[in-house]
């Protein structure tokens, strides 16, 4: 395997970096440290029961690797049953990708990874110096879950992941952090064998031209180096739906970052001041995907870049009314489609199948996305969540409008019942490679 602690960043801080002779050393130093770290973690660490925080806003669990279902170590694939070996790409143009979260531990044992053409393993928060703060287990954790997903020929890229502002701006203010967090990205690149990486650096706000400039000096850096060392290496990245005056400026991202993902949920957030859609193709006060859209196309960027980010998750609001749409009395809780295994996913327990069996429900008429509402001794409750007509719709939105493709968030919480949906939509991804051809 590539090592990065030689030649590489010695390589990148002449060439790229230009820093003097004098500090050649720092980034060959920077990246030594992090593969000891990296061993460390794997000699010396135990099995971290760690509770995620949903959608993520800064650290999830530790450096240790995660531990499974009812015990059963996720890095271990002895478990399972031999994958048959798949070749042959059949789907063409829309590609499918999808977010595999940590938190979930071990529910990749009971997914069929087979309909992706991707997996973003989410994720691994660096902190505000460019180390990594939390590893969530990858790689060591998870080798279980990549050896599934090779066996469908899908690669499983790590996702670098930070929302905290005030890390942000420590982060891409300071050029010695930037130039860590370029030995920390490259690694990852390495540890993924050359497949690639992910980046959701998340900024909701106007951004001071400062932080704008630092972070693309990091991202052009970045470019660069894969060029040089990992030609093969996929890079994307996430982005937010709005704030075209934020950290990122979209029509700057360099071409190697073939994909990028737009943020196609949290139009109506956990935290909002309101209950709505998730993710509404139409209406509610243009936070939608059509206005996203257009707002894309004002910045020219190309619609085969584009991958729209689907929500498999949902919320509940304590609301005021039992009006659609009606005021929050608090942040709401994550709800799944699908009741899902407690073992694995024990903070997660709400589904949205169960709510409307035992509450009725309807659908919005604008956005197209289903809502149930109840009442209890505390209060109205409103919950909106997807389902298979409006994701229906979504598939049919990216594919109307040429879109790249989809990335789900997170896969799994459907119990599997999406997907023949996204085959319908996208066709089957891989054909069985006869043993015969071998």
């Amino acid at each position: 395997m590539f090592r990065l602690a030689t030649i590489p960043l010695f390589l990148i801080s002449l060439s790229i970096w230009g820093v003097s002779c004098a500090s050649v050393t720092a980034p060959i130093d920077s990246a030594i440290g992090l593969e000891a770290e990296r061993e460390a973690s794997v000699e010396d660490a135990a099995p971290a029961d760690t509770v995620a925080a949903f959608p993520a806003d800064d650290v999830q669990g530790d450096d240790t690797p995660a531990s499974g279902a009812g015990g059963v170590d996720v890095a271990s694939s002895d478990s399972i049953d031999a994958e048959p070996r798949y070749a042959h790409l059949n789907r063409s143009g829309t590609r499918v990708h999808g977010y595999y979260a940590w938190w979930t531990r071990g529910l990749w044992l009971d997914l069929d990874l087979s309909i992706y053409d991707k997996l973003f393993f989410f994720d691994l928060t660096p902190a505000s110096d460019g180390s990594i703060r939390a590893r969530n287990g990858y790689p060591f954790a998870w080798q279980g879950l990549i050896e599934k997903a090779d066996s469908f020929n899908v690669p499983v890229i790590p996702t670098l992941a930070l929302l905290d502002a005030d890390s942000l701006e420590s982060l891409f203010l300071d050029p010695e952090h930037r130039e860590r967090l370029l030995a920390t990205s490259l690694m990852l690149i390495d540890e993924s064998d050359g497949a690639g990486l992910h980046l959701d650096f998340e900024w909701f706000a106007p951004a001071e031209d400062s932080l704008r400039e630092g972070f693309h000096a990091y991202v052009d850096t970045l470019a660069a180096s894969v060029e040089k060392h990992f030609p093969e290496a996929e890079l994307s990245m996430f982005v937010p739906a709005f704030h075209p005056d934020g950290m990122i400026d979209v029509a700057r991202i360099p071409s190697i970052f073939r994909e990028i993902m737009v943020q196609g949920y949290d139009l109506h957030w956990q935290t909002g001041p309101r209950a709505g859609p998730v993710a509404p193709l139409e209406g509610w006060d243009g936070n939608n995907w059509e206005a996203i859209l257009q707002g894309f196309d004002d910045r020219g960027i190309d619609r085969s870049r584009i991958h729209m980010t689907v929500p498999y998750y949902g919320y509940e609001w304590p609301v005021e009314t039992e009006e659609a749409g009606a005021a929050s009395r608090g942040d709401a809780r994550v709800i799944t489609y699908a009741r899902l295994d407690s073992y694995n996913v024990p903070e997660y327990q709400i589904a949205a199948r169960d709510r409307i069996a035992d509450h009725g429900w309807d659908r919005d008429s604008v956005s197209g996305s289903p809502f149930y509402v109840f009442e209890d001794s505390t209060g109205w409750h409103q919950g909106w969540f997807e389902d298979a007509q409006s994701l229906e719709q979504k598939y049919s939105f990216v594919q109307t409008n040429t879109l790249a493709g989809i990335a789900i968030f997170p896969i799994g919480y459907d119990g599997g019942a999406m997907d023949s949906l996204v085959i319908d939509a996208f066709g089957s991804r891989l054909q069985l490679l006869d043993a015969s051809s071998e």
